[in-house]
């Protein structure tokens, strides 16, 4: 209990942490977490040998979950299942995978029980399984949807710049999609890069482009 409790705080509140600084001192960090158990940054996820190959180097178990989709009348896309790089996330982020559960351990703490979710910040991180509320992942984002839509640019022309400390510019097809498809890391950099600072110049929410005036 008081560890879900610490685990909350850390994960669901402290979300702020200097864009560009890389991933020491954010909700990635694990070396941040109360327990401090674990210091080595890298290896909740990430292992040099004997890797799952979902991942780059993936040190976690494969997330082979089938999800609720976003689904609108208004939508032109054809929604699919999360690509592999929105797993990777989701493997944490649905709930379901333990925190804890890398290097092949499991049973450990999921991230929905270590946040009670009785405050919204508690929950904000855990999306569950039931993804119809969410922004849809895994869709094809090209000059086609763009021209079908006529709402939006064309991913190959329209250009954009993520990062403020550390950035780089380029189409959006180039800076912001996976394979061609929007993901989560079409808007988020787990390993706050390219992530923008907020008016404290800190960066919540690891998000690549700034919210002001819906620019992201």
């Amino acid at each position: 209990m008081v560890v879900g409790a610490m685990l909350w705080l850390i994960l669901g509140v402290a979300t702020a942490q200097t864009a560009g600084a890389g991933i020491k001192g954010t909700a990635h960090d694990p070396g941040i977490w109360s327990f401090g158990f674990e210091q080595q940054v890298c290896v909740m996820c990430h292992a040099p040998h004997n890797t799952n190959t979902q991942g780059p180097l993936w040190n976690r178990a494969a997330n082979n979950t089938n999800y609720t989709l976003y689904a609108s009348s208004t939508m032109n896309a054809s929604a699919g299942q999360p690509g592999s790089v929105s797993k990777l996330c989701l493997s944490c982020h649905d709930g379901t995978v333990g925190i804890l559960d890398y290097g092949g351990a499991t049973g450990g703490m999921t991230l929905a029980e270590a946040n009670s979710c009785t405050n919204p910040l508690g929950c904000s991180s855990v999306l569950g399984t039931n993804l119809s509320n969410d922004h849809p992942v895994g869709i094809t984002y090209d000059a086609a949807l763009a021209t079908a839509d006529k709402g939006l640019n064309d991913p190959s022309t329209k250009t954009v710049t993520i990062g403020s400390t550390v950035s780089k510019s380029g189409t959006i097809a180039t800076t912001l999609l996976s394979s061609g498809k929007v993901e989560c890391s079409s808007c988020h950099d787990v390993h706050n890069i390219y992530t923008v600072a907020g008016s404290t110049g800190t960066s919540k929410g690891l998000v690549k482009v700034g919210m002001a005036g819906s620019s992201l």
